[in-house]
């Protein structure tokens, strides 16, 4: 059972992973549930951040014997876990599933990563008493194995396993740290049981073998070995490592290395002269990127860790303008103490207009001679050069940058072969097959990072009375870098000019790139700079896609869209990923920066033809006008079928298969559908804008998205009165006045309405004139005018009766029961509900028995029977469900809420109306939701 509304969390909620699973409140444990749920949040916790697929809930909790509405109780769980957690917006609802929105500070697992990360830092500067310290608070957090009873589960398994290497290793260090304080005596006792749970770890008997020795017991430390190197053989079939045939000749040999330094006396290095440094000034003005700096800090110390040998590389990888070189340099700043030998700096010149990349033995040259090799000892063979750096920095400790590198086969010969130096190299793409490199992605600033860097270079004097309108500035600049810096740039340089000023020229502007440019820098030449790169068929992708507004797209629209196949277009739009000039927010889909957008579609105006423009939006409209038109006869056969023709050559529809792949689908390219029917209205292809308005239709009622439905109705009117077509027009006067009833707009609704009757009625259109009286019967009771709703659907009932169309005749069955409802004809009522559920039933008709179903609710409430109400609200909801109709789903759960307060059920009603709240607003339906609220408040 989930809590009770006073029991709910009142402040932040933590998640305890680092032992059994356990979320708490206060110092409480929240009793969120059983096993079951339980299971649910572990897996959304373990996954925090990122989209859990329902299909991945549904095996993680029943495995291979789910049951058959699986789907609809994982529904269910994440509802109760909403209703239990604090905010209630902790689980989000994605197209693909659920995702757990987690700050770090709030889950105990991210929280010993941070100390682990810090303590092993402190560790590599050689601060072994505040290494130990921060790996001792790291420690203190564990309360067993991860995850506790959940740690079985497969799909929770490999994260609970990750978690304990992570604590055993952490405790390597630990004690590794202490012992260079000089500590000694209680580890022994502590490191002889970790050997015996942990026989495999040969760094544990290198601490075991030390600890040992210091303590006198040399003939033990060397007893120990050999109990090492004997389980290693036959247990695991492994030699001793290096390090641990090492320290055994340290103790054969009395090495005093391995006695440390005396207890509490931290040692210092020895000071020594200061290498060159080449870096490039620190930027005053830098803002932000916190946690990439604290990555790029504790690279060393993490690599180091895991594989002591390797070469540490960092590769910072980002789209133009993201600030790629200034997170670089900053570091490199931060880093450089710990590199005595020098910093070198070099420009690979990778990405920059009118200067061809440099070569690596170009590269090396230049390299080698700032380390101070005479020219005349460089070798002139690109393999011996390479071979002659990497000798020159196995004695050394250097931090090398490269900055602005092609790829990965430019910088292979510039890496250093021993991890005494540090690699920090910048790309535009990502070098995917650099071998060994920790790659880290820039995005965009976080919005607080951005107003920080506009302020710090405008000035805070000047921006502090403006400090809204900068929000928008940074908005117009998407939030680069670069943008913000010519933006900033340019405001401090115009002393008339206010930021509102700045934010009205970059919204209004025509071509808004052309005002982000000052001086040799321009965001446009950036972004030319990476489009040049291309290979032919990547950029006609890249600028064909520029004429494609929607908010993101996948393989099989960007296809459509190029004319070419899905494999093709797959790799190409993977590879303008590569290059950051694509995003790819998940998994299938892309999406462009909006800066990069402009730009995409500037070089598709100037770069292609009009044909060929043309023909591209022609396929992209017909793509979406094809793929919707079989989605809705997917959702509802029972609507005439309409004639949308052949798609356009070199256009391939997708096919999908059922209902819930269908929804899916909807929901993923709602706002692109809608933006395919303004391309149809811009170009003036009338049939497409009233087809598209059809094919969403459905879809939109389903999830009442009704003000969208308007704006495509009203289009695909104009498109009608455009095409001459009467019936059409008569199809669209009825849609739009279906939607205007439920907004409360009465006078719009009976207007379209009646204009349906009528044009149906002249061009003998009989299923549209029966359709007409059936939403006149629905406008009508939303005036609670019961009597002409009554008159109006007892003439469509007749109508579909004639026209032997029988779901219709179900719905309409329906609504006359509704009308004697609430007109007080309890028993004529029943009658046709009845009726319209036996007919629903035999016809096999899901919507129509739901519909039904929710009447009969309605009459049980009315007449005083509660119970049999709530048992026919619960079925028409379960099929709501089923459906997918989030806008019938809100209008039962609003009913079943009132038949709880009439029981007296308090706490049950605004849990239910709490919901249909909820899925009012997500949909729009504010007046409903409002209306709603008011009976909670007199609850």
């Amino acid at each position: 059972m989930g809590l009770d509304a006073g029991d709910r969390p009142g402040g932040h909620v933590l998640f305890h992973v680092l032992g059994p699973f356990e979320v708490r409140a206060e110092d409480r444990v929240l009793q969120l549930g059983g096993a079951q749920i339980r299971t649910l949040l572990a897996l959304l916790t373990a996954n925090a951040g990122r989209v859990v697929g329902v299909g991945a809930l549904v095996e993680a909790l029943w495995g291979m014997d789910a049951p058959p509405d699986a789907h609809r109780t994982v529904r269910t769980y994440v509802s109760r876990l909403r209703r239990s957690l604090a905010p209630a917006d902790l689980i989000g609802t994605h197209p693909a599933g659920y995702l757990l929105r987690l700050a770090p500070d709030r889950l105990d697992a991210a929280t010993f990563e941070r100390l682990v990360a810090t303590g092993r830092e402190a560790l590599a500067r050689s601060r072994p008493a505040d290494a130990a310290e921060r790996l001792s608070a790291a420690l203190s957090l564990w309360r067993g194995d991860a995850y506790g009873e959940f740690a079985g589960n497969p799909m929770l398994r490999p994260e609970a396993a990750r978690l304990n290497t992570l604590r055993l290793g952490a405790t390597e260090d630990r004690i590794a740290a202490e012992l260079a304080t000089g500590a000694n005596g209680p580890l022994t006792d502590e490191l002889v049981a970790l050997t015996e749970r942990h026989p495999g770890h040969s760094r544990l008997w290198e601490l075991l073998m030390t600890a040992l020795y210091r303590a006198g017991r040399q003939a033990d430390a060397l007893e120990a070995f050999g109990r090492a190197r004997s389980v290693l053989a036959e247990r695991f079939g492994l030699d001793p490592s290096p390090r641990l045939v090492e320290t055994h000749r340290q103790v054969l040999d009395n090495d005093v290395r391995l006695l440390g330094p005396e207890p509490s006396v931290r040692t210092r290095p020895a000071p020594r002269e200061a290498g060159r440094n080449d870096l490039p000034g620190d930027i005053a003005d830098f803002a932000g990127r916190r946690d990439e700096v604290d990555q790029l800090l504790a690279a060393r110390t993490s690599v180091l860790a895991t594989a002591p040998t390797a070469v540490v590389i960092e590769a910072i990888d980002g789209m133009a303008g993201v600030g790629k070189t200034a997170l670089a340099v900053h570091a490199a700043h931060r880093l450089a103490e710990h590199y005595p030998d020098g910093c070198l700096f070099i420009d690979l010149h990778g990405h920059t207009s009118k200067k061809r990349a440099v070569t690596p033995i170009s590269a090396l040259d230049t390299l080698l001679r700032a380390l101070g090799v005479p020219p005349r000892d460089i070798p002139d063979e690109p393999e011996a050069t390479a071979a002659l750096w990497r000798a020159e920095l196995a004695t050394r400790s250097v931090l090398v940058v490269l900055d602005n590198a092609a790829d990965a086969a430019q910088v292979r010969p510039l890496l250093p072969g021993t991890a005494r130096s540090l690699v920090l190299i910048t790309a535009r793409r990502r070098l995917l097959d650099l071998e060994g490199a920790q790659l880290l992605s820039l995005d965009v600033l976080p919005e607080a990072d951005a107003i920080a860097l506009f302020t710090g270079i405008v000035g805070a004097s000047r921006s502090a009375a403006e400090a809204e309108t900068i929000r928008d500035v940074v908005g117009h600049c998407g939030r680069l870098p670069l943008a913000i810096r010519i933006a900033a740039a340019r405001l401090r340089a115009r002393p008339a000019w206010t930021v509102h000023h700045l934010a009205d020229r970059l919204g209004k502007a025509r071509a808004p790139l052309t005002e982000l440019a000052a001086g040799d820098r321009s965001v446009a030449a950036a972004f030319a700079v990476s489009y040049d790169h291309l290979a032919a068929a990547s950029s006609r992708m890249f600028r064909l896609l520029g004429l494609h507004r929607g908010p993101d797209l996948d393989a099989a629209t960007a296809a459509a869209i190029a004319g070419v196949d899905r494999p093709e277009a797959e790799r190409l739009l993977e590879g303008l990923v590569d290059e950051h000039l694509l995003e790819q927010p998940v998994a299938g889909r892309y999406r462009f920066h909006d800066l990069i957008r402009q730009h995409a579609h500037a070089v598709a105006l100037t770069e292609e033809s009009d044909a060929a423009r043309q023909a591209a939006l022609h396929r992209v409209v017909g793509f979406f006008l094809h793929t919707a038109y079989r989605a809705t006869r997917l959702l509802d056969q029972q609507h005439p079928s309409i004639d949308v023709g052949m798609a356009p050559p070199e256009c391939l529809p997708l096919v999908l298969t059922g209902e819930a792949e269908t929804m899916a689908w909807f929901d993923a390219n709602h706002q692109n559908v809608l933006t395919a029917r303004a391309i149809a209205e811009e170009q003036g292809w009338h049939t497409a804008v009233w087809q598209l308005a059809w094919t969403l239709d459905n879809y939109h009622y389903r999830r009442g998205h009704l003000h969208d439905n308007i704006t495509s109705w009203r289009a695909g009117l104009a498109a009608a009165e455009r095409l001459g077509d009467t019936a059409v027009q008569a199809r669209a006067h009825r849609r739009l006045g279906l939607v205007y009833a439920p907004l409360g707009q009465a006078t719009e609704a009976l207007y379209h309405l009646r204009r349906s009757l009528a044009l149906s009625m002249r061009v003998g259109d009989v299923l549209g004139e029966a359709g007409a009286h059936f939403v006149l019967a629905l406008a009508w009771t939303q005036q609670h005018d019961d009597r002409r709703a009554l008159h109006h659907a007892i003439n469509a009932k007749d109508l579909y009766r004639r026209l032997e169309s029988p779901k219709w005749e179900v719905r309409s069955l329906s609504m006359i029961g509704a009308c004697h409802t609430r007109l007080g004809h309890y028993e004529d009522a029943r009658c046709h509900c009845e009726a319209a559920l036996d007919l629903s039933r035999r016809q096999k008709d899901v919507f129509g028995e739901a519909d039904s179903l929710e009447s009969l609710g309605a009459i049980a409430h009315a007449t005083g029977q509660h119970a049999e109400a709530l048992d026919h609200y619960g079925q028409a909801l379960a099929y709501w469900h089923d459906l997918d109709n989030t806008y019938r789903q809100a209008g039962v759960l609003a009913a079943v809420g009132d038949t709880h307060n009439a029981l007296g059920g308090n706490a049950e009603a605004r849990s239910a109306w709490k919901e249909a709240i909820e899925l009012y607003r997500a949909q729009d339906l504010h007046t409903a939701a409002d209306r709603i609220e008011r009976r909670t408040c007199g609850s």
